[in-house]
């Protein structure tokens, strides 16, 4: 007998999927009779109504069985096309495969079917918030949904989040608050409630929420990578270091994107004789910031024999050999894992401070430590020359894509309606691809130059920074940038902002140059904006002097 390694479930399951996909193809060409073959040859097999599917396509997702969940659920709503319990179980699928756009269309053809189906209206308004939080349909959805069912807590936490992101931070508070009546244990509403806490600036209540759902699922690094935001944020660099390193599993934008190194990472053992390889993550801003640890690095790595390669973003040009390459036995920029240079051990950037212990005392803060371009700055500072006002760049937005954008952005009309009449002050823009909004700003009054498309890496934008007097930015690799020069930078922050500017507190222990203008009122940017132009006027005048 031939002897076969097959896993005899592995086998039943492609033969399930095999006899429902030839029932579809039956279906499509009209062969009702060859259907019903098929699909009773599938039923003995595997049950295929609607509830046993149901119960069958978790256990698959579980089973890290993506693909044959994903075939079943699509050839169920194939086979049943007027049922809209097929069309919801096709959407639930691809949306516990977190592929949220995907999902939106067979919930509206089980919507269009029967709109009253269990949890139909929730889970869509979910799917269309995975892309636009702000939708306005999602509101409507939740509405009914609670209509009909009012002690749904999930549907409560999912009108939380719509509320927020349509910047009603009491609605969103009440509904949370709400969702936790009905299911005081719902580890999500723990968590996000901790989040929205934030946003109010209850910071003591926020830290209680967000470490209850980190004890009720200690293994769920979201959790843990939440609360070093907050820990950080509140200047607990002692627990929030460590909890930072849950960031390659817990955080939205990182969560399972680390590069798969072929070596070790470094926890400190002894670099005699060994090398060791230093490298970037996540966004500029990070690397801006964070850059300054390589002359504490190396250093450390040199004094105990051993060598130190670093390798960098290529969006920074020339920034960084110029000024911080110096330290590392070898530098490089840009190229996958496989072109990396040999070592012995790796360590990220942002590891750094957990490894050698930071604390706000011991943050390396001596700007400026990054030096722009001699040449390029000589050259901006001529072609502005004839200009005697007080130079200003201005930021007024972050990346599209980032989730906070929308609580940090000001944008520019706000700039225009405040700086207009302040005929001092000669504004340029430092937002690459916003020719356009320039373009209106200029209509509409504010005296403002464009010169960003000359800016091809961050070391052109180095050489500008330097050249002006000021720079006014929002939470963004340009605000990093600027305090890494040493330039003179007001950085516009909102009531829940990125943990490196702390709170309460005007300066930053890692931006000595920077003066930190702060919202009071979560999304209240009025006030911070009379105290803005009040200070640019006063500082304008006393150049004039």
């Amino acid at each position: 007998m031939l002897k076969t390694s097959l896993d005899p479930h592995q086998v039943l399951l492609d033969s399930f999927q095999t006899f429902l996909r030839h029932a579809v193809a039956a279906q499509e060409q009209n062969d009702q009779s060859a259907r019903d073959v098929w699909l009773q040859a599938a039923s003995h097999l595997c049950p295929t109504d609607p509830e046993s599917i149901a119960a069958l396509i978790p256990q698959l997702l579980a089973g890290q069985h993506a693909a044959e969940a994903e075939t079943i659920s699509r050839a169920c709503a194939a086979l049943a096309p007027h049922h809209p319990g097929t069309h919801f179980q096709l959407g639930l699928t691809l949306q516990l495969m977190n592929r949220h756009s995907e999902a939106i269309a067979p919930y509206r053809e089980a919507l269009a079917i029967d709109p009253n189906v269990p949890s139909l209206r929730n889970n869509l308004a979910a799917a269309l918030m995975s892309a636009n939080p702000a939708n306005p349909e999602v509101a409507v959805l939740l509405k009914a949904a609670l209509q009909e069912t009012p002690d749904d807590a999930n549907a409560w936490i999912n009108l939380a989040k719509s509320r927020l992101a349509g910047f009603d931070l009491d609605g969103a508070l009440e509904a949370e608050e709400r969702a936790l009546e009905l299911q005081p244990d719902n580890l999500i509403a723990l968590g996000n409630h901790g989040q929205t806490l934030r946003e109010a600036q209850h910071w003591d209540d926020a830290e209680r929420f967000t470490l209850a759902a980190h004890r009720a699922a200690p293994g769920k690094a979201s959790f843990v990578s939440n609360l070093s935001m907050l820990h950080l944020l509140r200047g607990n660099y002692a627990d929030g270091w460590r909890e930072h390193e849950a960031r390659w599993d817990g955080s939205k934008e990182l969560a399972g994107k680390r590069p798969v190194m072929p070596g070790p990472t470094w926890r400190g053992e002894s670099l005699a004789g060994k090398t060791l390889l230093l490298w970037g993550e996540q966004g500029m801003g990070d690397l801006l910031q964070f850059c300054r640890y390589v002359p504490v690095l190396a250093e450390r790595v040199h004094r105990e024999g051993g060598r130190l390669v670093w390798n960098s973003f290529p969006q920074m040009g020339a920034l960084l050999a110029r000024t911080l390459a110096q330290y590392a036995d070898q530098f490089t920029l840009g190229g996958g894992v496989e072109n990396l240079p040999t070592f012995d051990y790796e360590i990220s950037l942002l590891s750094l401070p957990l490894l050698l212990e930071t604390r706000e005392e011991t943050i390396p803060s001596t700007v400026p430590y990054l030096q722009a371009d001699p040449r390029g700055v000589d050259t901006w500072r001529q072609r502005l020359a004839g200009e005697k006002r007080l130079k200003v760049g201005l930021v007024w937005t972050g990346s599209h894509g980032h989730q906070r954008n929308p609580y940090r952005r000001v944008g520019l009309e706000r700039y225009v309606d405040y700086f207009r009449e302040l005929d001092d002050v000669a504004f340029y823009s430092l937002q690459p691809g916003a020719g356009a909004e320039v373009a209106a700003a200029r209509t509409a009054g504010l005296d403002i130059t464009d010169h960003t498309a000359a800016f091809n890496t961050f070391d052109d934008t180095a050489a500008y920074v330097s050249a002006l007097d000021l720079v006014i930015s929002v939470c963004t690799s340009v605000a990093h940038l600027s305090g890494a020069l040493g330039q003179r930078t007001w950085v516009l922050l909102d009531v829940n902002p990125h943990w490196v500017w702390l709170l309460d507190r005007t300066d930053s222990p890692w931006y000595p140059s920077a003066t930190l203008y702060r919202q009071a009122q979560f999304a209240q940017w009025e006030p911070v904006f009379d105290k803005l132009t009040r200070d640019l006027g006063e500082l304008a005048a006393s150049r004039r002097q």
